[in-house]
């Protein structure tokens, strides 16, 4: 069946008007596109990075002998002071010690009174041995006694001598074992007082990790206590901007539970990571979240001055094969530009190197893809 002329004539039309409307959008349409021009602004520094809640002292509280919880003062979330009880193991036999070291020690020093009057009796023989030897010397010389009585004296002064020295040894030793005996004693009471655990400083404990009943050994921690004077966010920085950080800067704490809070940095650390090329930079807060959760992520945002420099915004700035730059328009064409850029504040991010005063670039890139002609229109942001 043919065609009738004026249908092949309409038909060529209709090819004609659809090559010529797509040959139009593909070679000849330019798309209106938003771009900003580039210009010098002095930018708040915002130096921004990523953390954790962490504190600078913690510390762990356990046993120092083994033994059986038998009560638990405190749970985590509590705040302490240092010296109170935390926990109670099973004192009953350490107790029976105690008492039994106590009699003991009342016995070495009944032994030692007992000695004492020993001396004492042992002591008054003793001088009335030297008496009666003095005496009877002088009259053997005389020549009023016999040598026969005289040696009998002699004998008794030795006797005397003898058993006094005895005494003051029975003495000694009596002394010796009340000395033994009082220091088992302190030794028994020591160790009864180490059954209370008790805390090592003031502070909030986050860590509880017994129950009443468990058996615990000396080592092993029971509870973590940290110093709430001392809590901060370490963050992470890149090493490219710790020249403009110093210490006391204020910055602001975004914890991931959404709460935000003022702080300034505290410290900034002397050692970077070789692998991430960051340092860490602690930032302490002015007033502590509650509840305060350590290990909290958290990201800072530290005020490092200000700085004049050409800005685009943050938006505009896009990652591509790696590489970071925005789309900026070239003869009406879109083009990708590496940039590098510097500080940034909330809207806006410096440029270093890669763009110049006036260019305009796009401020919303993900539609476009580079080689795409536009036609520029700029915004102001």
């Amino acid at each position: 069946m043919k065609l009738h002329p004026n249908k092949k004539i309409m038909s060529a039309i209709v090819i004609i008007a659809v090559l010529l409307f797509v040959g139009y959008h593909v070679f000849l349409h330019k798309p209106s596109v938003a771009v900003i021009a580039v210009k010098r602004e002095i930018i708040k520094r915002i130096i921004h990075g990523p953390g954790t809640v962490q504190t600078k002292i913690s510390v762990s509280a356990g046993a120092r002998i083994t033994g059986i919880i038998q009560k638990l003062n405190t749970d985590q979330g509590a705040i302490v002071k240092t010296g109170d009880v935390l926990a109670e193991l099973d004192i009953a036999e350490l107790q029976a010690r105690v008492e039994s070291a106590g009699a003991a020690i009342a016995r070495a020093r009944q032994d030692l009174e007992k000695t004492r009057s020993g001396i004492a009796k042992a002591n008054a023989g003793l001088d009335l041995a030297r008496s009666n030897y003095k005496r009877d010397l002088e009259v053997f010389n005389a020549g009023y006694i016999s040598k026969a009585y005289f040696d009998i004296t002699n004998a008794q002064l030795k006797v005397a001598e003898s058993e006094y020295a005895e005494t003051l040894k029975t003495a000694e030793s009596a002394k010796a074992v009340l000395v033994q005996t009082t220091a088992e004693a302190k030794a028994i009471q020591a160790t009864r007082d180490y059954a209370y655990i008790r805390a090592p400083m003031d502070g909030l404990i986050t860590t509880r990790a017994a129950e009443i009943g468990d058996t615990i050994t000396p080592g092993i921690p029971v509870f973590t206590i940290v110093d709430l004077k001392h809590i901060w966010v370490a963050a992470w920085i890149d090493q490219a901007r710790i020249g403009h950080l110093k210490e006391n800067q204020p910055a602001t704490i975004r914890l991931r539970s959404g709460r935000i809070f003022e702080g300034k940095v505290a410290r900034i650390n002397k050692e970077a990571d070789i692998v991430t090329r960051e340092l860490e930079v602690d930032v302490m807060f002015d007033s502590l979240p509650e509840p305060l959760i350590i290990g909290e992520e958290a990201e800072v945002f530290i005020s490092a001055g200000f700085e004049n420099c050409p800005v685009v915004p943050i938006k505009a700035v896009l990652q591509r094969d790696g590489k970071t730059g925005v789309l900026v328009v070239e003869k009406d064409k879109i083009v990708f530009r590496e940039i590098s850029l510097g500080p940034q504040d909330e809207k806006m991010v410096s440029v270093i190197k890669g763009v110049s005063e006036g260019e305009p670039v796009v401020i919303e890139p993900k539609p476009y893809k580079p080689g795409r002609k536009v036609k520029p229109a700029i915004q102001k942001v």
